[in-house]
């Protein structure tokens, strides 16, 4: 099973929206297996995933005591995010998910995994079992700053796993308005801060199809008109790049 996470230090800037869509996109794939974990306490992803097939909950893999329900169905299976994850916060928590979540490799081929707004024990537990990571991050002021902070929670992951490496997939610039000069701007002025090796390749723009398919539930490629087959086009090319570099990542040891 490869895992990927995406995850940023900071909220509202479309790691709901990506990390769904990669999910919908995966699952594509005839006889794949997909599970979503959503490591998020608000649970944004469970919302908008409330239509697949329910896996039970995310938090079950912090309890040794929980029965996994997660049966390794074609499709995308859903493990939802609620109340109790706002109680993980030992280390223990930590070493629990991570004596639990091999147990998801015999039934799954793919793992996505979304994460909160900042560093604690379920973003550690997330980077620790990730194969590859991709962060979405918004073109603003401090997103320089975002960048810094994600990448020394990566080392601090790596260190938890014994120095093994986490594939860093990119900053992926998200919600882009291209028509922007301060946007852009700052575009460049990230991909000079952090350099352009840790920058994606491409940049999603602000789209109102995007919100509309999280309204209902459902990636943009399901929506009708011109403007949903335009996000396609755009978003669809994007998935596949990040599902590449995904299966050429080196494997992660739990």
């Amino acid at each position: 099973m490869r895992t990927i996470v995406v995850s940023l230090l900071k909220g509202g800037v479309g790691k709901t929206f990506l990390a769904t869509h990669l999910a919908w996109y995966l699952a594509e794939a005839a006889g794949r297996r997909v599970v979503f974990v959503d490591l998020d306490p608000q649970g944004s992803s469970s919302r908008r995933l409330a239509g697949e097939r329910s896996g039970g909950f995310a938090a079950d893999l912090f309890d040794p005591s929980a029965a996994l329900a997660a049966d390794g169905q074609v499709g995308l299976t859903l493990l939802a995010a609620d109340q109790r994850l706002q109680m993980i916060k030992a280390a223990q928590d930590v070493r629990d998910f991570l004596g639990r979540f091999p147990a998801l490799a015999p039934h799954f081929d793919l793992c996505v995994i979304d994460t909160g707004p900042k560093w604690d024990e379920l973003t550690l537990s997330a980077l620790a079992v990730a194969d590859a990571v991709i962060a979405p991050v918004q073109v603003a002021e401090d997103s320089v700053e975002c960048a810094k902070m994600l990448l020394t929670a990566l080392r601090k992951a790596e260190a938890a796993r014994a120095g093994r490496k986490i594939d860093f997939l990119g900053l992926l610039p998200s919600m882009v308005n291209p028509f922007d000069r301060r946007e852009m701007d700052n575009a460049v002025k990230l991909a000079h801060a952090v350099g352009e090796r840790l920058m994606f390749p491409a940049f999603i723009k602000a789209r109102p199809t995007y919100k509309h398919a999280a309204e209902n539930h459902r990636p943009v490629w399901m929506e009708g008109g011109s403007g949903a087959k335009a996000a396609a086009e755009e978003i669809r090319p994007i998935l596949a790049e990040i599902e590449r570099r995904l299966r050429s990542a080196p494997a992660a040891v739990v």
